[in-house]
C-alpha cells in the first residue's frame, strides 16, 4: 500500500522543492481525486443504506444528509428498494431526469429516482422500508488515512501528476505543461484503457 508520505517523497524527487510541503500535500490530494475522476472505475464502487422512519412509495433525501451515510459520495450508480417486511431487495430503481417523471398519460413512473436541486427523490412501486444505494466513492485523501488503489498500482505516475500541479501552482507554467504532456496525458489514457480491458476492475 502506497502511503501519503511515500508519495510526498516521490513528488519532491521531481520538484526539488521540499520547503513547500503544504503545496505538495495539496497537489497530492488534487492529483488523487483527478485520477479517480478519469473514469467510473468498478473498484471505486461502494454501497450504503438509505433508511427512513415510515414505509412509503416516495422518499426524499437532502444530499447533505446522504453524505453522512454514503461516505465520500461522488456519483450514484443505482438504488435497490428493500422490502419493509422481508428485508430483501424488491426492485431496482431507474434514474430519470426531473422533467421525465411522468409517462404520456400523466402517470408518475414507478421505481425511479431523480435529483431536484440538492434533493434525491425516490419513487417505489410498492411501499418499502429502506433502500440500498450503490455509488462511486471518492478516495480517502487525508494524510493520516490516505487510501487509493491507483496510488498503489501507479505510484510514480500519480506522483508525476502531483508534481505537475506543484509546478503549475508555483508559477512554473512551462514545466507544468511538460508534465501534462509527458506524464499526465499518457497516464489518463493508461487508466482508461486499463479499465476498458478489465485490468483495473
Amino acid at each position: 500500500m502506497t502511503t501519503f508520505a511515500e508519495l510526498e517523497s516521490l513528488v519532491i524527487e521531481q520538484t526539488r522543492r521540499p520547503e513547500i510541503s503544504s503545496v505538495t500535500k495539496a497537489a497530492i490530494r488534487t492529483a488523487t481525486l483527478r485520477a479517480h475522476h478519469t473514469d467510473f472505475f468498478p473498484r471505486d464502487l461502494a454501497s450504503g443504506p438509505l433508511t427512513y422512519a415510515l414505509s412509503s412509495t416516495a422518499q426524499f433525501y437532502d444530499f447533505p444528509n446522504i453524505s453522512q451515510t454514503l461516505l465520500r459520495l461522488r456519483s450514484l450508480k443505482l438504488i435497490h428498494g428493500i422490502d419493509a417486511v422481508t428485508s430483501v431487495p424488491v426492485e431496482q430503481l431507474e434514474f430519470r431526469e426531473a422533467d421525465d417523471l411522468f409517462d404520456a398519460d400523466g402517470n408518475r413512473r414507478p421505481h425511479i429516482y431523480t435529483l431536484v436541486g440538492d434533493t434525491l427523490r425516490i419513487y417505489f412501486s410498492v411501499p418499502t422500508g429502506a433502500a440500498t444505494a450503490f455509488f462511486y466513492q471518492n478516495p480517502q485523501t487525508s494524510e493520516a488515512q490516505y487510501s487509493s488503489w491507483i496510488a498503489d498500482t501507479y505510484p510514480d505516475e500519480l506522483a508525476a501528476w502531483a508534481a505537475g500541479i506543484v509546478f503549475a501552482r508555483t508559477g512554473f507554467t512551462e514545466m507544468a505543461q511538460q508534465f501534462q504532456e509527458l506524464h499526465v496525458r499518457p497516464f489518463k489514457e493508461l487508466l482508461i484503457s486499463s479499465h476498458l480491458l478489465g485490468n483495473v476492475s
